[in-house]
């Protein structure tokens, strides 16, 4: 698993979670995101780098975060909960904010964040996709679960 997150990552990532916690969403619903939306999920695959790919996962918590969750096709969505088999974290955790940004429509996604998140939880890393997943779950009105005891890991 890669551990390596871009700079600007933890700043956008910090930033994105601010605004799930406050409920901050456009709203605007249009087709055209839609259609953004697919080709942001096809970049996550195919992008050449982790900063690149890091990148196309949090335009696509962009677009959620404007979207009507019940514009989202359940295609779309498997498409999007498939992303989370990566194992890079930061694209996880961006995906995680995306499908949080969905809400309930997005329950489909529990057991795959939960079983990221016993992963992740007691990482020695200076930021995982811990807190992205717990918002995400909280916002799809599932209670996440307590934080672990992990010793010295890093907070």
């Amino acid at each position: 698993m890669s551990n390596r997150w871009p700079a600007a990552s933890f700043v956008s990532l910090c930033i994105a979670l601010t605004v799930l916690v406050s409920g901050e969403a456009n709203g605007e619903g249009k087709p055209k995101l839609m259609k953004q939306l697919t080709e942001a999920i096809a970049k996550v695959r195919t992008e050449m780098t982790l900063d690149t790919r890091t990148q196309a996962a949090e335009h696509l918590a962009n677009l959620t975060l404007r979207m009507d969750p019940s514009e989202v096709d359940d295609k779309t969505l498997g498409d999007l909960i498939s992303l989370l088999a990566t194992s890079e974290d930061s694209v996880r955790a961006w995906v995680a904010v995306s499908l949080g940004n969905l809400g309930p429509r997005a329950k489909k996604a529990v057991p795959k964040l939960l079983s990221i998140l016993a992963e992740v939880d007691c990482l020695q890393v200076d930021l995982s996709s811990a807190p992205a997943i717990r918002v995400a779950l909280t916002r799809m009105g599932v209670k996440p679960p307590p934080e672990p005891t992990c010793g010295s890991a890093k907070k």
